[in-house]
């Protein structure tokens, strides 16, 4: 994640500040025209949107009854100084409570006739406030003549030469805090008269106005759906999954933003020495104002833009796995890769151009104030909220190595953090990831969150420890998670087929001189096997309360929250080994379902886990069923559900298969087995697992 030297978990909640109002500030010398602007402004900008400030008055106002300005300008330069920032802060504070944008006018030095230099009038309560500044840049010439013509205030005589300097410095003084301080500053040059000037103003006033954080996510969703028009219309399959990756130290241990910064600046960056960037982050937390800032950091850098980006990315190296990965997906069109960055979009596009991923890898983010969106913390979880959401439906795996990166990981229906090497790596993820691990499940069940981590390399030390937070090798091609990325096995799939233990059982089962009681009893052991096998780690385990044998109270162990956990028995073969769940789960209830109809509400009502059993899953469609029954419920919908089977078709699992899509998508929806099988048969008569479990193979 970009700019991430240390980011606090509370950042992504929380705001550390309040949003900073848009305070707009009018500048420029006397007699340009600020007040007359100012009066134009005040008729034409709506009461309800904005507020218009005359910076002098708020001054005079704040001296107190019967005293005004005469009083202001009688006071030492430091009470001049409280007064200047008390105005304001009471501004700011204004805007702040009523959510409207201000509109101020005023002065930032005094250049007196026969003063070897100005005297600065503004204050770091200015610097903290102003969101933009708008200057009225008027010719010399011009200027003198309005300021001898002034029949309102009595102005100074000073020559055009002397105006002339006093602008420059002025506006090159300005310009230098605008930069150091994220303001944007615009210079309106004076060619017309001030009503058109006024209305011109106007114009940016609501285009200051309107770069809202609201505007700016509508602006990334918009985005989001024009890239995936434009990947699936070169496409002759259909997209089921998206992978979405941060940027900077997920991808590549660099940081390119301070490898920017490194590159622009005239003097060798200390190791230890903050970028501008950083500087703000520092300041005002990873909020959306301080991202525009940045952005407008970026708009003024001296050197050029295009080649900085260029000299960046020249120098970045992917990591192997991830370069791989990104590389299959130039093999599967039904898998679409995103980056999206908080960083800067043209590098991150120049490294792909390198890689030859150019057309495969799309790429959202931002860079100088001119890109069409700022991204933020809240982008990257809607531009996942948006992949996984009609009218997409997408399957997506998230890739983050920050505390920014979390709402987009836990969003997306896997969620994998990269752990980098523990030197670079975010202070703050640690307690981060425990606080959000924490909030899914207090029993700190190994799999009730959909987090995973990856090492890289493969010989770091993991976050938290590998109970919770599960390791994925994305170098190993036969690791499960890394197989489900591009249609393989599901990671939601859990199955036994290669154990000693499974064979035994499953042997039984396939014995044709076996039937009736034996194979009912064979198929209720298979049930208690899976259940304490795959649903204990699944799900999860608590502590309670058994009497010892010694006579004392002891530790034991259940199912985690087994009193809300229903078992739903799919009939009629899936009645014994449904049984044998029940043995290892003995709070929960029990339901015979032989339509979907037949699970109502209060079967889901308050409960935290369905076992669905079937002695066999073939195309899944009697699954999908029972699912879209109980998700359909406001009681299921967020309710973990969990299929056992004897027996579960591979084709099934598929991408090509519902099923198979919904166990890539469904965070809360896993499939047990105790094999996997390639038979396509169905049996009928003697060979229905129904008929022989119950003995009605001659009714067939």
């Amino acid at each position: 994640m970009c700019f991430e030297a240390d980011q606090s978990p509370t950042t992504v909640a929380a705001p550390p500040t309040p949003v900073k109002p848009i305070i707009i500030g009018i500048y420029g010398l006397p007699g340009s025209g600020k007040s007359t602007v100012l009066e134009h402004l005040t008729s034409s900008v709506p009461s309800k949107t904005f507020a218009v400030y005359e910076g002098s008055s708020v001054i005079a106002s704040l001296m107190g009854p019967n005293r005004g300005l005469g009083d202001f300008h009688a006071l030492t330069e430091e009470e001049k100084t409280r007064y200047r920032e008390l105005a304001i802060t009471q501004i700011r504070d204004e805007c702040q409570r009523s959510g409207l944008a201000g509109v101020v006018a005023g002065h930032y030095m005094f250049w007196p006739r026969g003063s070897e230099q100005g005297t600065v009038v503004w204050t770091k309560a200015d610097q903290d406030t102003f969101t933009h500044i708008i200057y009225l840049q008027v010719a010399a010439e011009t200027l003198c003549r309005r300021r001898q013509r002034d029949q309102v205030r009595q102005r100074e005589a000073v020559t055009p030469g002397h105006l002339h300097t006093w602008q420059e410095e002025e506006m090159r003084q300005l310009d230098t805090l605008a930069k150091d301080s994220g303001i944007r500053f615009e210079c309106l040059k004076d060619g017309t008269p001030v009503e058109h000037l006024a209305s011109k103003i106007l114009q940016k006033v609501h285009g200051f106005r309107t770069e809202s954080e609201h505007c700016n996510h509508i602006r990334v969703l918009a985005a989001v759906d024009e890239m995936v028009a434009n990947v699936t219309a070169c496409r002759n399959t259909k997209i089921t999954t998206a992978l979405v990756f941060d940027a900077d130290k997920t991808l590549t241990a660099k940081d390119t933003g301070r490898e920017f910064w490194k590159c622009q600046s005239s003097r060798p960056l200390g190791k230890h020495e903050l970028t501008p960037a950083e500087k703000i982050f520092r300041e005002h937390g990873y909020t959306y104002e301080a991202f525009r800032q940045v952005a407008m950091l970026y708009n003024n850098v001296q050197r050029d833009f295009e080649s900085v980006c260029k000299e960046v990315a020249k120098d970045i190296t992917l990591y192997p796995e991830f370069l791989s990965i990104l590389r299959r997906v130039r093999k599967h069109e039904h898998v679409m890769a995103v980056v999206v960055t908080c960083g800067l979009r043209r590098v991150w596009e120049l490294v792909m151009e390198k890689e030859d991923l150019g057309r495969h890898v799309k790429i959202i983010g931002g860079g100088d104030i001119r890109e069409k969106f700022i991204i933020t913390a809240k982008s990257k979880e809607g531009v996942v909220n948006r992949f996984r959401g009609p009218p997409y439906d997408l399957r997506v795996v998230a890739f983050g190595d920050g505390p920014l990166d979390l709402p987009m990981l836990q969003a997306a229906d896997e969620g994998v953090v990269v752990v980098g090497e523990e030197l670079t790596r975010s202070k703050s993820m640690e307690n981060a990831l425990s606080m959000a691990i924490g909030q899914v499940n207090t029993n700190d069940a190994p799999h009730s969150h959909n987090l995973r981590q990856t090492l890289l390399p493969y010989t770091v030390t993991p976050r938290l420890d590998t109970a919770r937070l599960p390791v994925v090798d994305l170098s190993d091609p036969t690791d499960p998670f890394n197989q489900s990325l591009f249609g393989g096995p599901p990671s939601n799939l859990l199955h036994a087929s290669n154990r000693p233990s499974a064979r035994l059982l499953m042997t039984p089962t396939r014995d044709a001189n076996i039937s009736g009681p034996a194979l009912r009893e064979a198929h209720r052991r298979i049930g208690w096997y899976l259940a304490t096998e795959f649903i204990t780690s699944l799900i999860g385990l608590e502590e309670c309360s058994i009497p010892h044998v010694q006579g004392h109270a002891t530790a034991g162990h259940r199912l985690l929250r087994e009193q809300d956990t229903t078992i739903v028995a799919l009939m009629r073969g899936g009645e014994p080994m449904a049984f044998g769940v029940n043995d290892a789960f003995p709070l929960a209830m029990f339901l015979h379902a032989k339509t979907p109809e037949d699970v109502k509400p209060h079967h889901l009502s308050n409960q935290h886990t369905i076992i669905l059993v079937d002695s066999v899953v073939n195309n899944g469609k009697t699954v999908l069923e029972f699912r879209e029954r109980i998700r359909a419920m406001d009681e299921g919908k967020d309710i973990h559900l969990v299929v056992v089977a004897g027996v579960v078709q591979v084709e099934a699992t598929g991408t090509g298969h519902e099923l198979g899509r919904l166990l890539r998508k469904d965070g809360k929806f896993h499939l047990l087995a105790l094999r996997m099988s390639e038979n396509k048969f169905t049996g009928r008569g003697g060979t229905d697992t129904g008929n022989r479990l119950f003995g009605t193979m001659r009714l067939d």
